[in-house]
């Protein structure tokens, strides 16, 4: 059993992408996220995405700080992998693809708005937080993709150089 766990915990570790900017846990995340089609499960992925917050109380202080913390830092590389990505794409791609996040900007924002309103009794804010976090997590496995030429995004077609 535990080297079940631990071949599981490795191949999440294995960087799927050589894409920057990526911390250690992201890079986890990433591989666990990209894995849910060969067998990992989206539970999986969740208990490890949110693993840096798990030890305070849901709701509290602590909880809603560490997961600001998160927030940012997935918003950051977020935001790095963007910026790389535009000088790689096609005009027409980085075009569609700075049109789609302002899309996705406003989706995300409306998504997880609605899940703190459902989630009075754990803390709306923790909630909230945590609807961004997996968005943000889904959005950098995309970008990453792209990044490495592998995704089938329309927008992500890289310019001959």
């Amino acid at each position: 059993m535990k080297r079940m766990i631990l071949a599981a915990a490795l191949a999440f570790a294995m960087p799927a992408h050589a894409a920057p900017g990526l911390t250690e846990h992201q890079t986890m995340v990433v591989g666990c996220l990209e894995q849910m089609e060969n067998g990992t499960t989206w539970g999986q992925c969740v208990n490890l995405m949110f693993s840096p917050c798990a030890a305070e109380a849901v709701g509290s202080d602590g909880h809603v700080a560490c997961l600001t913390t998160q927030r940012d830092s997935w918003r950051e590389t977020k935001d790095g992998l963007q910026r790389a990505l535009i000088p790689l794409l096609t005009v027409a791609g980085g075009t569609e693809m700075v049109n789609l996040m302002g899309q996705w900007t406003g989706y995300v924002g409306q998504k997880c708005a609605e899940v703190g309103r459902q989630n009075t009794t754990t803390g709306a804010e923790a909630a909230v937080l945590g609807c961004e976090i997996s968005e943000l997590s889904g959005i950098t496995v995309e970008f990453a993709a792209c990044h490495d030429q592998i995704s089938t995004a329309p927008y992500c077609v890289h310019e001959d150089k």
